[in-house]
């Protein structure tokens, strides 16, 4: 009783641990980034330790307003050159670079294709107007909501100091294998890369759009038949012997209906149950023919001990018990 009791009691404890989080993280800076299907798809394939492209940061003067309107701030992913060369069909869609363009900033930021459009929440010692993408830029989606990453590994996570310290704990228990948690940072950036609106582009979705509304099932030229059933474990030898079988015994004719039931009884007088095919191998008569006259004379077991089998009706039974020898 004690046994099952502490093992319960262990089992609450475990369902409510408390596991420690690290915090050192909790206040870095976390961009939540979305890129079109094309994108992700590439950066799903690669490898995680492989550099996917290039973000590059560039200020852009206006030419009107004050010194912090004339200064607007654009954003531009440059992918790397030999995950283009993956893409096939899609890579005049992905953003290219070329060695004149990491030279001057400004054909970057002029540039339309692939922009990121960057909404941000200002910090909390930022002044009106310094925000480091300008004013136009702050969204008021983020700033009535707060995204924090928080990152789960399996680790041996040790108890803490209160619990390791108490005597009631084991000490096979003070390190158990369960989850580390850690707060990776906090979103304080939204950026959506914005394919260019060119022909390419609206081809490729539009090519899209028809391979979605496609049908699944479509006709189509079979060169060979479709095999639509599992082969039956009829071979050849099984019809030779069946059909030399046949021609021996012969079909199985009608015979009076007296002579059945003579031969009936006299098959239940050495046995108590028979299997229909038994009774067919006997008797030598048709399916039908013998059913209806075995409805007459027995029952049918659909229950075990004796199930699928026939037996006599009670007012056909005369089983003598035998008498137990006495001493």
């Amino acid at each position: 009783m004690s046994a099952s009791g502490s093992g319960s009691s262990d089992g609450l404890i475990e369902a409510h641990a408390l596991h420690p989080v690290d915090t050192s993280r909790a206040k870095d800076g976390v961009w939540l980034v979305k890129v079109p299907n094309y994108l992700a798809d590439l950066w799903l394939k690669s490898n995680t330790d492989r550099t996917v492209g290039k973000v590059v940061m560039s200020t852009v003067d206006i030419g009107h307003g004050s010194k912090e309107q004339r200064q607007s701030s654009d954003v531009h992913l440059i992918t790397d050159d030999s995950l283009i060369a993956e893409a096939g069909e899609n890579s005049d869609l992905i953003p290219k670079v070329s060695p004149k363009t990491f030279r001057s900033l400004y054909f970057v930021a002029s540039s339309k294709e692939h922009q990121f459009l960057v909404q941000t929440i200002p910090l909390p010692n930022t002044p009106p107007g310094k925000n480091r993408f300008g004013p136009s830029r702050i969204s008021s989606t983020m700033v009535g909501q707060e995204l924090v990453i928080l990152c789960e590994e399996d680790s041996q996570a040790p108890l803490p100091s209160s619990e390791s310290a108490s005597s009631s704990v084991p000490s096979a228990q003070r390190t158990r294998p369960g989850k580390r948690y850690s707060l990776f940072g906090r979103v304080n950036s939204r950026a959506e890369c914005q394919p260019p609106p060119n022909a390419k582009y609206m081809r490729l979705k539009a090519l899209q759009l028809k391979a979605k509304n496609r049908a699944r099932h479509e006709v189509c030229v079979l060169d060979k038949p479709v095999q639509t059933h599992l082969p039956v474990a009829n071979h050849a030898f099984n019809q030779i012997e069946f059909g030399a079988r046949k021609k021996r015994e012969g079909k199985n004719l009608r015979r009076e209906r007296e002579d059945v039931l003579q031969d009936l009884f006299k098959a239940f007088e050495k046995h108590q149950y028979y299997a229909f095919k038994d009774l067919l191998l006997l008797t030598k008569q048709p399916v039908t023919y013998l059913t209806e006259i075995l409805k007459g004379i027995a029952v049918f077991n659909s229950r075990p001990p004796h199930q699928n089998m026939w037996e006599l009706k009670p007012e056909y039974r005369h089983y003598t018990s035998k008498e137990g020898s006495t001493a």
